[in-house]
C-alpha cells in the first residue's frame, strides 16, 4: 500500500477515540501535511482531449490546484505545462519553465540524478528527492511524485507525465514521525483485524455447541474490551507524541475554528506572540490584541490576512512583521490554509509561519554586495550601467539632456604605493563622501574601479547647450571639492582630479559602453592638458562651454568694475512727445565691447547673477528718476523685473530701501513683469504686487499676448499697463489676424481701464495703424533707439523748453 493511501483509514480508526479539540487538531494537521494525496489516489481520468505541447489550459483542476504540478514529456522529461503554484515555487513565469527539461532545473549532475533514481527503485519509493534551483538562485530539496496522465497524448506519442512537487525542507522530521505513527497504527489495525477473523472462526466452530459458543462469546467480548483499551491508550500516547512534535517545531503553528477562534498553538507561537499566562483559547484576533498590547498591530494585521485567506478560499501566503522583545523587526513567511465543510461553510484554518528575518537580511546583504562597492559603499559598475540605461530611456521620453562625468584622481597610484594601501583606501572613501555631497538627490556617483568615479547627472536641461553649461558647473564644483586637503593622521593629503564629460543622449553614442568611452576619452584629454582639468568629449561643445564659462566669470565682476550701463528708450504719445522711458541694461566689456543682453541675460538667469544685476538695475533706475525730478523734468521710467528677483525673499524690503536711498518718487516707477511671472504662485504674486502698489509703484505686463493671457488673472492683479508685443505690431497693417489680436488687446485694456504701450513700432505705417484705434504710448526705433540715459534726459529737457516756449 502506498504511504499516502492509508491516511483515511487511520483517521477512521483514530478519530472516534479523540476529544473534539484533539480531533480538530489531527484533521487540520493531516490536511496540511498531505496536500497532494488526493492527486495520486484518484482513479484514472476518462479519456479526454489530447494535451498540446503548449499546455492543458482546459484542465481547470490542474491550473488551480494548490500543489505545485508539472506536465512532462514522457520521452525526454521536457516541461509541457506548469500550474500557478509551480511557477510561484520556481519563481519563473510559465514561458520560462515550459520547454525546459527537469534536469536543467535540478542542482545535480546527470550521474547524481541517475544515482537517486536507482536508489528510489531499490527502496521501492514512488518518488524522487531532487534539489531544485529556483529563479532567485536558491536550492530547495523537492520530492517528485510522477504518474502517467490517462487520456492525454503528447507530441512524443505517449501520455503526459503528471509530476507533483513537494518541498520537504523543514518537514522531513515531522513526516518521518508521522510515518512512524501511521505504521504503528496500521499494525494495530491489522492485529485487530486478525483477531476479528479468529473470533469469527471460533464463532462458526462454536455453533456445534451452545455452551461452548456462549463461553467463547464471553471470552471474545472480554478480549475485545481489553484490546480497545490498549488501542485507546496507544492513541492517547500517539496524540501526545504528535503534540510534542508540533511544539518542537521552530515554526509558528496555529489552529483556528471556522469563527476565527484560536483553538491551539504550539510553544514557539506562544513565545513569539507573548501568550504566556494568557488564556487564548476561543479568543479572536481582536480580543487578543486587547490582551497583548505589545502585539496589538500584529493581531490586527492577522485579522486582515485571515479574512483575505477566507475570501481567496485557497492557500494564502504573505510576509508579516511579528516582533518579539528580542527582535522588534522580525519578519515571518506566513501560510494560511482555510478549511471548508462540504456545504461550503467555514470549518477552520491552519496557520504556519516561518521566521525569515535572517534570510531577508542575507538577501539584502547579497544585493548590496552585488550592486555596491564594498569599500566606498557607492554603486558599482553594474548598478551604474543600470542607472545609465534608465537615464537614456528618460532622456528619450522627455527630450531633456543629462551628462556623465568620469573623475580620475591624479597621481593616486603614486600616493598609494608611497603611503600604503590603507591610506589609499581611506582617501578613496573620503573622496567618495565629497563627491556625494556635490550632487543632487537624483544624481548618482559610482566607483568605476581603482581611483575612477563616474557621476551620472540625469534631467539637466531641454537644450544641449544649457545641459553642457550645467555639467561644466558641476564638474568645476567637483574638481574644487576634490582638491581640498584631506586630513590623514598627522598630515594633509592633497589630490587633484581630471574630469571627462559627455552628454546623454549623444548622437555618436548609442550604447552605455560608448558613452563611458567618450567620457574616458575626454578625461584623458584633460590629463593631456596638464591634469586637474575638465574636458568635454566634443571639441566644439568644449569651446562653447569654455566661452560661456568665461562670460559667466566676467559677468560676476561686471557690477563691481562699473561695466554695466543704463540705457533709456523713449515712450511717446501720438504727437511724438516723450511721456515715459524704459530702462534697458547694457554691458560694456573692456575686451568684448558692447555685449548684447541676449548673450548675458540668459547666463545671469541660469547662474543666479540676475539677482545682483536686477538689484543694480532697480537702483540705477531709481537714481535716474530722482535725477530727472531734481532737474525739473519728471518722467515715468519702467524697469524689467525677473521672476527670480520678484519671488526672492525680502524683495519688497529691498525696493523700499532703494527708494529711500535714492529719493525716487515711487509713483513714477513702473515694474515690467512677464505673464509667466504673474501666473506662477498667483496668490503670492498678488500679495507682493498689492503691497508695492500701496507704495505707489505701477505694474506693466510685458509682451502681453505671448504667454498665459487670461482675463481671470488680469482682473485680480493690481496692474496699470499692458505692453503689446512687437510680434503683433510688425504685420498688423497688412495681416488681418494680427489686427484682430491688437483690437482684442485694446478692448481688454479699455474694459479694465489699463494704459497701453505698443512696443517695436518701427514704421510710420505701423504708428498710423495704431493711432487710428486707440490712444496709447509708442516705443520703437521710429521714435528712438535705446541710448545712454544722459542723452535721453537732455532730449527731455529740450522738449520741456520747447513746450514752455510754445505755450
Amino acid at each position: 500500500m502506498p504511504p499516502h493511501s492509508c491516511g483515511p483509514l487511520v483517521l477512521d480508526v483514530l478519530l472516534p477515540a479523540m476529544t473534539p479539540a484533539r480531533r480538530f487538531f489531527a484533521i487540520s494537521l493531516f490536511a496540511l501535511l498531505t496536500p497532494a494525496a488526493g492527486v495520486f489516489s484518484a482513479p484514472p481520468a476518462q479519456a479526454g482531449p489530447k494535451v498540446p505541447p503548449s499546455g492543458v489550459a482546459e484542465f481547470t483542476p490542474f491550473r488551480n490546484h494548490g500543489a505545485a504540478m508539472l506536465l512532462l514529456s514522457p520521452g525526454d522529461g521536457r516541461i509541457l505545462d506548469a500550474n500557478a503554484a509551480a511557477t510561484h515555487f520556481y519563481g519563473y513565469p510559465p514561458e520560462r519553465l515550459i520547454g525546459r527539461t527537469l534536469d536543467e532545473l535540478t542542482a545535480m549532475d546527470n550521474e547524481a540524478i541517475a544515482g537517486e533514481r536507482a536508489l528510489a527503485q531499490l527502496e521501492s519509493r514512488s518518488h524522487l528527492v531532487l534539489p531544485q534551483r529556483l529563479a532567485n538562485g536558491r536550492v530547495r530539496a523537492v520530492e517528485f511524485y510522477t504518474s502517467p496522465l490517462a487520456g492525454t497524448t503528447t507530441a512524443a506519442g505517449g501520455p503526459a507525465q503528471l509530476a507533483v512537487l513537494q518541498d520537504v525542507e523543514g518537514l522531513r522530521e515531522a513526516e518521518a514521525r508521522l510515518a512512524e505513527y501511521r505504521l504503528h497504527t496500521e499494525e494495530a489495525i491489522l492485529r485487530n483485524n486478525r483477531e476479528a477473523v479468529e473470533t469469527q472462526s471460533r464463532l462458526r466452530q462454536a455453533l456445534l455447541a451452545a455452551v461452548l459458543i456462549q463461553a467463547l462469546i464471553i471470552a471474545l467480548l472480554i478480549a475485545n474490551v481489553a484490546n480497545r483499551r490498549r488501542i485507546t491508550r496507544a492513541l492517547v500516547h500517539r496524540e501526545e507524541q504528535l503534540t510534542a512534535l508540533i511544539d518542537a517545531m521552530p515554526d509558528l503553528v496555529c489552529f483556528k475554528d471556522g469563527n476565527g477562534r484560536w483553538r491551539q498553538v504550539n510553544a514557539f507561537a506562544v513565545r513569539q506572540l507573548g501568550l504566556e499566562g494568557i488564556d487564548y483559547h476561543n479568543c479572536r484576533n481582536l480580543e487578543l490584541a486587547e490582551r497583548q498590547p505589545f502585539h496589538h498591530d500584529t493581531f490586527h494585521a492577522c485579522e486582515a490576512t485571515d479574512e483575505a485567506a477566507w475570501q481567496q478560499r485557497s492557500v494564502y501566503r504573505s510576509e508579516e512583521r511579528i516582533p518579539s522583545p528580542d527582535n522588534p523587526h522580525s519578519v515571518f513567511d506566513v501560510i494560511k490554509v482555510p478549511l471548508f465543510n462540504p456545504d461550503g461553510s467555514r470549518r477552520g484554518m491552519v496557520v504556519i509561519g516561518r521566521d525569515i528575518t535572517a534570510r531577508k537580511a542575507a538577501d539584502s546583504e547579497i544585493e548590496r554586495l552585488a550592486y555596491f562597492d564594498p569599500l566606498t559603499n557607492l554603486p558599482n559598475r553594474r548598478l551604474l550601467q543600470d542607472r545609465i540605461a534608465n537615464a537614456q530611456a528618460g532622456a528619450r521620453r522627455s527630450g531633456r539632456y543629462g551628462a556623465i562625468l568620469l573623475v580620475d584622481l591624479d597621481y593616486f597610484k603614486t600616493l598609494n604605493e608611497a603611503r600604503g594601501h590603507e591610506m589609499g583606501d581611506r582617501l578613496l572613501k573620503a573622496v567618495a563622501e565629497r563627491l556625494t555631497g556635490c550632487l543632487r538627490e537624483a544624481d548618482t556617483v559610482a566607483r568605476f574601479g581603482g581611483d575612477e568615479f563616474v557621476l551620472l547627472l540625469p534631467d539637466l536641461a531641454s537644450h544641449a547647450g544649457f545641459a553642457a553649461d550645467m555639467a561644466r558647473s558641476v564638474a568645476a564644483k567637483v574638481r574644487n571639492a576634490v582638491a581640498l586637503p584631506y586630513p590623514m593622521d598627522d598630515e594633509d593629503v592633497v589630490v587633484a582630479a581630471s574630469i571627462g564629460v559627455t552628454l546623454i543622449p549623444n548622437g555618436q553614442a548609442t550604447t552605455i559602453a560608448d558613452l563611458l568611452k567618450q567620457a574616458e576619452t575626454a578625461m584623458y584629454q584633460a590629463k593631456e592638458a596638464g591634469r586637474d582639468q575638465v574636458r568635454f568629449f566634443e571639441p566644439e561643445m568644449q569651446a562653447r562651454v569654455e566661452a560661456r564659462f568665461a562670460l559667466e566669470g566676467d559677468l560676476r565682476h561686471a557690477v563691481e568694475r562699473g561695466e554695466l550701463q543704463m540705457y533709456l528708450q523713449p515712450q511717446v504719445d501720438a504727437e511724438g512727445q516723450i511721456q515715459a522711458a524704459e530702462a534697458l541694461m547694457r554691458w560694456q566689456h573692456p575686451q568684448r565691447g558692447l555685449v548684447p543682453p541676449s548673450h548675458f541675460i540668459p547666463v545671469a538667469e541660469e547662474t543666479g547673477l540676475i539677482l545682483e544685476l536686477g538689484e543694480w538695475a532697480m537702483r540705477e533706475t531709481c537714481r535716474l528718476l530722482a535725477r530727472a525730478e531734481a532737474a525739473g523734468t519728471p518722467i515715468r521710467m519702467a524697469v524689467n523685473v525677473s521672476p527670480r528677483q520678484f519671488h526672492r525673499s525680502g524683495f519688497i524690503r529691498r525696493v523700499r530701501d532703494i527708494l529711500a536711498e535714492t529719493g525716487a518718487d515711487p509713483t513714477r516707477l513702473t515694474m515690467e513683469v512677464t505673464e509667466g511671472l504673474v501666473i506662477d504662485r498667483i496668490h503670492q504674486t498678488v500679495a507682493t504686487m498689492s503691497e508695492l502698489r500701496a507704495l505707489g509703484v505701477h505694474f506693466s505686463i510685458d509682451d502681453f499676448g505671448t504667454g498665459y493671457s487670461s482675463l481671470a488673472y488680469l482682473k485680480r492683479l493690481p496692474i496699470n499697463e499692458l505692453k503689446i508685443d512687437k510680434t503683433f505690431i510688425q504685420d498688423a497693417p497688412s495681416d488681418p489676424n494680427d489686427a484682430a489680436l491688437i483690437d482684442t488687446i485694446l478692448a481688454v485694456a479699455a474694459h479694465l481701464r489699463l494704459n497701453v504701450v505698443a512696443e517695436g513700432v518701427e514704421t510710420r505705417e505701423q504708428a498710423d495703424f495704431l493711432t487710428r484705434r486707440a490712444p496709447m504710448l509708442y516705443q520703437g526705433y521710429l521714435f528712438g533707439r535705446p541710448e545712454p540715459a544722459e542723452g535721453l534726459l537732455e532730449r527731455l529737457a529740450a522738449q520741456q523748453v520747447m513746450n514752455s516756449a510754445s505755450s
